[in-house]
């Protein structure tokens, strides 16, 4: 696949990526609702997001590499990644990073949250005065295990967002 775009495109190829991950964050967002949706499968929900919002990466470096140089393309993503805080630097290595070692996975792990059970199948089902409950599974970044997926996925698309925003500023004069 091919990452090159016309300069005249690069904004709305650009935009679309975004566009797309963030309609698979309102999935992820959906996917972790305290109540079921088994039609919902969270690793391939969370796989789609990261496929789009890393999509932005590949399009920018290859027309910036084309239009200004490998080098200079180069160093300007350095010295973007440097001005990024901490947290930042490390979410955004991490997600962009794990792309090139698992292909569009990223190391998740299992994790589970109650969820009520449908009142007219716990009523046939449940004794007097308990509560059934059902056990819902979700996915959570392993290198980020104590915070949800859809926020660990909103930071990165904010992150994404600004990445674009930069690189769209800072190559203006490629553009069409």
């Amino acid at each position: 696949m091919s990452a090159t775009v016309r300069p005249d495109n690069l904004k709305a190829a650009l935009d679309a990526k975004l566009a797309a991950a963030l309609a698979q964050l309102g999935e992820v967002r959906e996917m972790e609702q305290p109540r079921l949706t088994p039609h919902l499968n969270p690793r391939e929900i969370v796989g789609a997001f990261l496929l789009y919002a890393r999509g932005v990466f590949p399009i920018a470096s290859t027309f910036g590499k084309a239009q200004a140089g490998e080098l200079q393309f180069g160093t300007w993503y350095e010295q973007w990644v440097a001005k990024l805080g901490d947290a930042d630097r490390a979410l955004w290595k991490q997600l962009r990073d794990v792309q090139q070692e698992h292909g569009h996975a990223a190391e998740l792990i299992d994790t589970e949250i109650s969820v009520p059970a449908d009142s007219s199948v716990a009523a046939q089902q449940s004794l007097p005065g308990t509560r059934p409950d059902v056990r819902k599974r979700l996915v959570r970044f392993a290198a980020y295990p104590n915070r949800a997926a859809s926020d660990v996925c909103e930071h990165y698309l904010r992150l994404a967002k600004a990445f674009t925003g930069s690189f769209l500023r800072d190559h203006a004069r490629f553009l069409r």
